[in-house]
This record gives C-alpha cells, sequence and structure tokens, in this order.
C-alpha cells in the first residue's frame, strides 16, 4: 500500500499537493468559521495557514524528490542583494502607485501618517512572514511552481497555480471580520471576491519571477511578506477610520496597478519571466530525477 501511495505521488505530485493542501487549511479553517471558542478558533486559523507547507512536506517525503533540497530552498538567502531590493521594492512600488491612484478616485492620502507606521510596520513584516502569508511558500512556490513548469510554460504554470492559490483563501472570506473580507450575500461577496482572485493571481507573477530569477523560497517569501504588509500598514489612509467602500476602492485601484506591473514583466521577460530551462534542469537532477529531454 505504501509502495502504490508514493507511485501515486510521485506520478501526480502537483494534484496531490493541491488536494492535500485544501484539505489542511479548509478542515481548520472550520474552526474560525463556525466561530468556535478559543482558542479553537484561532488554532485552526494558524493551522490552516500551514497547509500548504505541511502539504509540501508530505508530498516531497512520501514522493522520490529529497526533503533536504526542498527544504535548502526556504532557507536559500545566498542570491545577489538587487533581489532582495526587488523583493522588497515591488510591493512598495505597487502601494506608492496605489496611493497615486487612489488620488484620482476622490481618495485624499496623507503622506504624513506613514513615519509613525514604522513600528507597525516592522511588527507586521515579521507575524505575516512567519504566520500570515510567507508560511505558505514553501509549498506554492517551493513544490508547485517548479513542478509546474516542468510540464508548462512560466505564464500558463502561473495562471494554474495563482487560480488554486486564490481559491484556497476562500474560507477566510467568509470568516472574515469586516465586510471587506466578510460572510454578505453572494451578490455583494462576489464582486470583490473577484477582484481579490485577481489581484493574487498577479501577485503569483512576481512571485514566479522571484523565485525564477533566484531559485530561493526564502526570497518568495519576503516578497509575500512585503505585499502582505505594505497592503495592510502603508496605504497612507488612517487605518481606523477605512470604510468598506473605501477598502474595495483601494483593492480595485491596487489590483489595476498590480496588473500593469505584470505587463511590464512580462513584456521584459518576453513570457519567460526569469524561467531557465538549463537551471531547472540542474535542479531536477539535485531532487533526484533525470533531466527531461
Amino acid at each position: 500500500m505504501n509502495q502504490q501511495l508514493r507511485g501515486i505521488v510521485d506520478a501526480h505530485p502537483v494534484v496531490a499537493f493541491f488536494v492535500l493542501a485544501y484539505a489542511i487549511s479548509w478542515v481548520a479553517w472550520l474552526g474560525p468559521i463556525l466561530e468556535l471558542a478559543e482558542p479553537f478558533g484561532t488554532l485552526g486559523y494558524l493551522i490552516g495557514g500551514f497547509g500548504p507547507a505541511l502539504a509540501a512536506l508530505v508530498v516531497t517525503w512520501l514522493g522520490s524528490d529529497s526533503v533536504q533540497a526542498w527544504a535548502r530552498q526556504i532557507i536559500d538567502w545566498r542570491v545577489a542583494p538587487r533581489w532582495y531590493v526587488a523583493a522588497l521594492g515591488v510591493p512598495l512600488l505597487v502601494v506608492a502607485l496605489t496611493s497615486v491612484g487612489l488620488t484620482f478616485v476622490d481618495i485624499s492620502v496623507d503622506l504624513g501618517l506613514l513615519p509613525g507606521r514604522v513600528s507597525l510596520v516592522l511588527v507586521s513584516f515579521v507575524s505575516i512572514a512567519l504566520i500570515g502569508g510567507g508560511n505558505e511558500e514553501p509549498g506554492w512556490r517551493g513544490l508547485a511552481l517548479p513542478k509546474l513548469q516542468e510540464r508548462y510554460a512560466p505564464v500558463s504554470a502561473t495562471l494554474i497555480l495563482g487560480i488554486v492559490w486564490a481559491l484556497w483563501h476562500l474560507p477566510l472570506l467568509a470568516a472574515g471580520p469586516t465586510e471587506f473580507h466578510g460572510l454578505a450575500s453572494f451578490v455583494e461577496l462576489a464582486p470583490t471576491t473577484g477582484v481579490r482572485i485577481l489581484n493574487i493571481v498577479g501577485v503569483a507573477f512576481v512571485l514566479t519571477w522571484i523565485y525564477n530569477e533566484t531559485g530561493s523560497v526564502l526570497l518568495a517569501i519576503i516578497a509575500h511578506t512585503g505585499f502582505n504588509t505594505a497592503n495592510s500598514t502603508l496605504v497612507p489612509l488612517p487605518l481606523e477610520t477605512i470604510s468598506a467602500g473605501d477598502s474595495t476602492t483601494i483593492l480595485v485601484v491596487t489590483t489595476v496597478v498590480l496588473w500593469v506591473v505584470v505587463a511590464v514583466l512580462l513584456v521584459g521577460t518576453r513570457g519567460r519571466l526569469g524561467y531557465d530551462d538549463a537551471s531547472a534542469g540542474i535542479t531536477r537532477a539535485e531532487q533526484g530525477h533525470p533531466e527531461t529531454q
């Protein structure tokens, strides 16, 4: 039975990973969705966030790939400094352009608010990296993306992964505390959810580029954390007074700006998003797979 299971995982590693990631996270998120008493709600939320990483570990261990090679990507910090700048700078660029865009839709921004948020940014960055989004990356970019790019072109692989990644968030949208994230009627929720899916898929393109150029999941963690931190703390509006309508407007403007950045990346990389067939072949060999011809 064990060998049969290993054979199934080896034959369909991405499907196995997606199914297991959804199963772990969505079951864990039943706690906050059902509003279970604490600490079960918070514990379920935290465990669910680690679903992709846990699924990747299980699939790698069951299959023929090296767990050590998979784990090595997560702590690979030895990349050119410019990629740290890119991982942190692209999210900042998106938020900066979003702030400019908000002025065109009659939302006044106040740059004077930003200096007072330094400590909030630092605390948010660390917490998001560990438990608020960055912890997903050992699964999404650490396993799914390289496997998908063995079979599909980078754009197609990113679209598949981006959509699956976006839909994985759906229980969180239902369990959120505000109308922006929360459980409204389908008519009210569907348009915002659609924009959020477009936003997440857009982020996936940036993370594909970062990962392909560096081979480092750590850089994907930094970039993912950068997006979440910038979106939650660096939009120069009073956080306590942002209404549901303003949140939706910010989301729409951010998504438009993000896709402009994605378009520039696609044109600048000619659709390759930094993917290198030769480097991918070396990675497959390190993981125990011969390079495909």
